[in-house]
C-alpha cells in the first residue's frame, strides 16, 4: 500500500507537498489539487458514426412465422447492433386496427417483437387502409385510410411500450437518433404513404384522400425535404413498390394493368410521385413491401440509373415470384421469410440479408454459421 501511494507523491513539488500535508490540520484552510489537463493521444481517430437497423414488411398476421421472423430479427440485432426497425407496410391484416386499443396491437406488434426493445418507425399498407369488406374477404383495397389514421394515433397512445413511432402518414426523421453535436446527420429517412395513390376502391366519400390533391401535396414535401436535407445519404421507404418481380409489379403497372387505366389501382399517380421526387432528385436508396419476397433490385433508367431499390415483404407469409427477370436485380428470395440488416457510415451503405428456414421439426429458424451466428445469404455495400 505504501509503494502506490508513494509513487505519485514523490512528483510532488516541495511547496505541492506542504499545501497537501497542511491541507489535513484543524486551523488551516481546505487546499485543492487541480485535475491535470487531459492530453489527446496524436494520431488517434475519431470514432466513425454508424447507423444500423433492420427492414421488413408485411408482417401482421399474429402466426408462428410472425412470431419466428420477430424472434430472428431479436437475434440478428443482439448479435449486430441495432438503434431502429423500418416496417414497410400492411402491419395489420388483413384491415388494419379498429381503435388504439384494439387487441391486434398485442398479438401483432406488441408480443411478436417483445425482445426488440427498439423504437419502430412504420408506414401504412394498402391493408392497414381497408374496410370491413376488405377484412372479410381479404381483399386490401383501400377503401378505408381512417383505419390507418389509428395507427398514427397509437404513437402517443398512454400505456403502450412506446416502441411505435408513426407521428404522421408521411414524415421524415433523421439518424442517429440521438444526433452529433454540431454534425449534419447520417441518414434523412423520408416515410411515404403511398396507399391513397395505388387503391383499387378509392373512397369517394374520404375527400382528403383523393390521389388527384393528396399526391402532389405529399410530392410537394417530399421535393422540398430532398432539397433542404443536410444528411450524407437519404433514404425512403413506403408500401408499394417503385419495381418488383412479384406478383403485384411495377408502379404504373400494377396487377398487369396499363398506364392508360384511370384511376390508382395500376399505381400510375404513385409512380408519377416517384419519378417527380425520388428519381428526379437522386434518393440514394428507396425501400418498401406489399409483394411477400426478398429483392435487391439494380438502379433502372427509369429512375436515374442511380436510386437503388430493396423489396422487403417476407414478414410473415410469402409468396413466389410472378417474373423474376421482369426488373434486373442483386438478389431475389422467394417463397422464404426473412428481413434485411443495415449499416452505414458517411461512404458506405451495406445491407445483408437473412433468411429463416424449416428445422427438422417444420419450425422456422434463422440461418446460422458453424460458431452459431447469424448468417448473411447475401451481403451488398454501396459507396459514397
Amino acid at each position: 500500500m505504501n509503494r502506490h501511494l508513494y509513487t505519485p507523491l514523490r512528483h510532488l513539488t516541495a511547496v505541492g507537498l506542504s499545501a497537501v500535508l497542511l491541507s489535513g490540520c484543524g486551523d488551516s484552510a481546505p487546499v485543492s489539487i487541480p485535475a491535470s489537463p487531459s492530453v489527446p493521444v496524436p494520431g488517434t481517430p475519431a470514432p466513425t458514426p454508424k447507423v444500423r437497423f433492420i427492414a421488413f414488411g408485411d408482417a401482421g398476421r399474429a402466426n408462428d412465422n410472425q412470431n419466428a421472423v420477430g424472434a430472428a430479427m431479436a437475434q440478428v440485432c443482439a448479435a449486430k447492433g441495432c438503434e431502429f426497425a423500418l416496417e414497410t407496410g400492411d402491419n395489420f391484416y388483413d384491415a388494419g386496427v379498429s381503435s388504439t386499443t384494439d387487441a391486434q396491437w398485442q398479438t401483432k406488434f406488441e408480443l411478436p417483437y417483445k425482445d426488440l426493445n427498439i423504437p419502430f418507425y412504420p408506414t401504412l399498407g394498402n391493408h392497414d387502409n381497408s374496410s370491413d369488406l376488405g377484412e372479410q374477404i381479404g381483399a386490401g383495397e383501400g377503401f378505408s385510410n381512417a383505419r390507418g389514421n389509428f395507427q398514427v394515433d397509437y404513437t402517443i397512445q398512454a400505456g403502450t411500450s412506446g416502441r411505435w413511432k408513426l407521428p404522421k402518414r408521411y414524415h421524415s426523421f433523421t439518424a442517429p437518433l440521438t444526433p452529433v453535436a454540431g454534425a449534419d446527420p447520417l441518414i434523412e429517412f423520408f416515410c411515404l404513404d403511398s396507399s391513397p395513390l395505388a387503391a383499387t376502391l378509392p373512397n369517394p366519400a374520404e375527400v382528403g384522400f383523393n390521389y388527384l390533391t393528396y399526391g402532389p401535396t405529399q410530392m410537394q414535401w417530399f421535393q422540398q425535404g430532398l432539397t433542404n436535407t443536410k444528411a450524407r445519404w437519404t433514404i425512403a421507404y413506403a408500401h408499394h413498390p417503385y419495381v418488383s418481380n412479384g406478383s403485384h409489379g411495377n408502379a404504373g403497372t400494377f396487377e398487369g394493368l396499363p398506364e392508360t387505366f384511370p384511376g390508382t389501382s395500376n399505381g400510375k399517380p404513385w409512380k408519377d410521385l416517384l419519378d417527380a421526387s425520388a428519381c428526379a432528385m437522386g434518393l440514394d436508396l428507396f425501400m418498401f413491401g406489399h409483394d411477400h419476397l426478398l429483392e435487391w433490385l439494380k438502379p433502372v433508367p427509369s429512375c436515374n440509373d442511380k436510386t437503388e431499390f430493396i423489396l422487403t415483404g417476407a414478414g410473415s407469409d410469402v409468396r413466389e415470384y410472378a417474373d423474376q427477370s421482369r426488373n434486373p436485380t442483386f438478389f431475389q428470395q422467394d417463397l422464404t421469410q426473412g428481413f434485411f440488416w443495415f449499416e452505414v457510415t458517411a461512404n458506405t451503405l451495406t445491407g445483408e440479408a437473412y433468411l429463416l428456414k424449416p428445422d427438422a421439426s417444420g419450425a422456422l429458424k434463422l440461418t446460422l454459421d458453424a460458431a452459431g451466428k447469424p448468417m448473411p445469404s447475401f451481403v451488398r455495400t454501396v459507396r459514397k
